[in-house]
C-alpha cells in the first residue's frame, strides 16, 4: 500500500527521472505454482524497456503469473498507438497504453477496454527550459510547443484547464521517436508536451516540468487493456493476469532493488542506476485523487469522464462520454473481487 500522504502530494511533483513503461520480448521462466499446464499469453507495453517495466518482470520472477496458470511473453512497443492496434488485432492478449489513446480508439469503434489503471495519476505535462522564466502552464500563451500528432487534443485540454484557448499556443508536431531529441536540439521551441517519465532523456536541455494534473486535468495515466471479447469469454484468465500485474506493482514498491534485479536479469543492457531512478519515480503515480480509498488499480470514473469530455471537445470524440464506455470494473466486483491493496 502506498502512503496517502505520498498520493495526495503527487500532483505537485516537478521533474522526475522516469521513462515510459515498456518491455522487450521475454517469456516467463516460472513453473505453474499450481502443478498444472501454463497457458501462454502475451503482453505489450506502451514504449521501450525501462525501469518502469520492473513491476511486470518482478511479477514474473516471483511466480505471480504462474500462480494464475499463465506464462507471459513481454514485448516492447514504439508507442501506445502501436500497442492498442496490436491488442485490437489479436497480436497481443494484453497491453498497457495511455488512457487518452484508449479513449480515442474506443471512439473509433475498436472493441477494447481498460480493466485496470496501475498508474492512475497523470504524468503528462510540459517541460520548459529552466532559464525560460516560465513557471506555469498559463505562461505558455504565445509560445511554441513541441508535441506528437496524437497528443495535440491533450495539449488543448491541458491549457484549457488554465483558461487558455487552443489558439493561445503554437504547436510544432514531432514524431514520437524523435520528440526528446527535437526538444533538446532546437532553440526554436519553447516547451515540449510529454510524460514526466522522459525527464532522463532531456538532460541536455535543463528543464522544469509543469504537470497538467496541477491544472486540474488528470486523465488516467496508463491503463491495462484487453479486447472486450477476451474479457467476456475468459474472465478468469483476465482476472488472474490483472491480479498478477497489480501484485507486481505492489511488490516492486516494497522492494525496488529486487524488482530492478529481475528486470536487469532479462535486460543487462540497461543502466542500473537509471533503471532504479525510473522505478522509484513511478511510485507517486500509482493512484490519482479519484482512486483514494478504492482498490489499487480500480478505474476511477471521474478521471475517465474528464478525459472523454476533453476528447469530445478537442478531438471530436463521437458518442457518449460516460466513463464506463472506456473501462470495466467487473474484476473488482462479484464473489471474488480483485483487491491486492488500497489506494
Amino acid at each position: 500500500m502506498i502512503p496517502r500522504r505520498t498520493l495526495r502530494s503527487a500532483v505537485t511533483l516537478t521533474v522526475g527521472t522516469l521513462l515510459l513503461v515498456g518491455a522487450s520480448a521475454c517469456g516467463s521462466d516460472s513453473g505453474s505454482g499450481k502443478g498444472g499446464k501454463l497457458t501462454s499469453v502475451s503482453y505489450r507495453g506502451p514504449f521501450v524497456t525501462s525501469g518502469g517495466d520492473a513491476p511486470i518482470y518482478y511479477a514474473d520472477k516471483l511466480g505471480y503469473f504462474a500462480d494464475e496458470g499463465l506464462k507471459v511473453t513481454i514485448r516492447d512497443s514504439k508507442g501506445s498507438g502501436q500497442t492498442i492496434t496490436d491488442v485490437n488485432s489479436g497480436g497481443s492478449d494484453y497491453g498497457m497504453a495511455a488512457a487518452v489513446n484508449l479513449v480515442l480508439a474506443v471512439g473509433q469503434g475498436q472493441p477494447i477496454t481498460s480493466v485496470a489503471t496501475p498508474l492512475g495519476l497523470s504524468s503528462f505535462g510540459f517541460f520548459v527550459p529552466k532559464d525560460s522564466g516560465i513557471t506555469s502552464i498559463k505562461q505558455l500563451a504565445g509560445k511554441k510547443v513541441l508535441v506528437t500528432a496524437s497528443a495535440q487534443p491533450n495539449v488543448f485540454a491541458a491549457i484549457a484547464a488554465e483558461g487558455l484557448d487552443k489558439s493561445a499556443v503554437h504547436l510544432v508536431v514531432s514524431d514520437p521517436t524523435t520528440l526528446g531529441a527535437a526538444y533538446t536540439g532546437s532553440k526554436g521551441v519553447d516547451a515540449v508536451y510529454t510524460t514526466q517519465f522522459l525527464a532522463a532523456t532531456l538532460t541536455k536541455r535543463p528543464s522544469t516540468f509543469l504537470p497538467q494534473s496541477q491544472a486540474g486535468y488528470n486523465p488516467p495515466d496508463y491503463a491495462l487493456l484487453v479486447k472486450k471479447n477476451l474479457l467476456s469469454s475468459s474472465p478468469d484468465q483476465v482476472h488472474g493476469f490483472v491480479r498478477a500485474v497489480l501484485r507486481g506493482y505492489q511488490a516492486a514498491a516494497k522492494n525496488p532493488q529486487a524488482a530492478i534485479d529481475a528486470l536487469l536479469a532479462k535486460h543487462p543492457e540497461l543502466n542500473p542506476a537509471q533503471a532504479m531512478g525510473t522505478l522509484k519515480a513511478t511510485l507517486p503515480f500509482y493512484c490519482s485523487p479519484g482512486q483514494l480509498d478504492q482498490p489499487f488499480g480500480m478505474n476511477a470514473n471521474r478521471d475517465w469522464v474528464i478525459t472523454a469530455n476533453a476528447m469530445k471537445t478537442y478531438a471530436g470524440l463521437p458518442g457518449a462520454t460516460n466513463g464506463s464506455r472506456f473501462y470495466s470494473n467487473d474484476l473488482f466486483s462479484g464473489k471474488d473481487p480483485l483487491s491486492v491493496a488500497t489506494c
